[in-house]
């Protein structure tokens, strides 16, 4: 299993969250998912999955490494302010897809209902 080093790590009381760059080394192996680094991250900090959001995780040129950002939050019910979108790129692949489908039909209803409605 690959580790996650931590590079900056700042409390943010405001939010109710830590905030946390760090660096998952990757040596011949793909970059790891946000799920899977989300896990890496929750087992370390010692905190629920549900208030481990990875917020970007983007590969390095050059080196087996991924750099990214992770917010930890105090307790599940403060992550209601993570976007969307942070909290979808989170989920399981399998959840994932379910999750776009579904964010797709609505966007879908309510194009139809806009264009409905303008005549």
């Amino acid at each position: 299993m690959v580790e996650v080093r931590i590079i900056r790590e700042s409390d943010n009381p405001l939010l109710k969250r830590r905030e946390m760059l760090f660096e998952v080394p990757h040596s011949k192996k793909s970059t790891p998912s946000l799920f899977e680094v989300r896990q890496m991250i929750s087992a370390m900090k010692g905190a629920p999955l549900e208030a481990v959001y990875v917020v970007f995780l983007k590969s390095m040129s050059g080196k087996s490494s991924s750099r990214g950002e992770a917010h930890v939050y105090y307790s599940p019910e403060y992550a209601v302010i993570e976007p969307l979108h942070v909290k979808v790129a989170n989920l399981p692949p399998e959840e994932k897809k379910k999750a776009k489908e579904e964010i797709k039909k609505k966007r879908m209803e309510m194009k139809a209902k806009a264009i409905g409605g303008r005549k």
